[in-house]
């Protein structure tokens, strides 16, 4: 896990340098905020509901309106179990949610349509929940990547809306076997605030 997070923050930090250096007379740079809402969906075996809904939030700063870095927070929802234990029902709740530091890419392509993508560490905290005939609750962390692109579209210079699908990987020990890696398929609001 350090040697990801190492590697990772190494990555954002010479992008971030590249990026600086390259930056000139195109486009402002600027920095933005967003937030996404979406339907989240898991891909743990033994859940009865795998699907949820999730939000994120994320602030960043771009050279050009081109490349950028970004940190922000994400929340995965809460996939479930429900069963039968003893002839009693009891439920389970899976939530991922987590830190993100990463960079990320936006390409402006047919007037005001645009692409974007995105790369970077994940700080996961895995939480399972039990309630109904057995209660509890146990929790586990981790360090892994996300991924995610979308296409959008600019009302302004400094707003725009877009459709994104981000990949999420969280391993749980205790709690899970192997990696969790949900998705969420969302609408994202973007506003950016030119630097000069």
């Amino acid at each position: 896990m350090r040697h990801l997070f190492l590697t990772a923050s190494l990555g954002v930090a010479l992008a971030a340098a590249s990026f600086a250096a390259h930056a000139g007379n195109a486009d402002p740079d600027h920095m933005f905020v967003n937030v996404s809402a979406g339907v989240t969906h898991s891909n743990v075996s033994g859940l009865t509901d795998k699907n949820s809904w999730g939000y994120g939030l994320n602030l960043g700063y771009r050279w050009q309106d081109t490349w950028g870095i970004e940190a922000g927070y994400v929340d995965l929802g809460k996939p479930q179990v429900k069963a039968f234990y003893n002839g009693q029902p009891y439920k389970l709740d899976l939530n991922v949610s987590g830190w993100t530091l990463g960079a990320n890419g936006r390409w402006t392509f047919g007037g005001n349509w645009h692409a974007s993508a995105r790369l970077g560490a994940f700080f996961s905290k895995t939480k399972l929940t039990a309630g109904g005939y057995l209660t509890g609750e146990d929790s586990n962390t981790d360090t892994n990547l996300y991924v995610g692109a979308g296409i959008g579209y600019d009302f302004s210079p400094n707003l725009s809306l877009g459709l994104n699908i981000d990949h999420y990987r969280a391993k749980a020990k205790r709690i899970i076997d192997g990696t969790n890696s949900p998705y969420m398929a969302s609408a994202t609001l973007e506003y950016r605030f030119n630097i000069h």
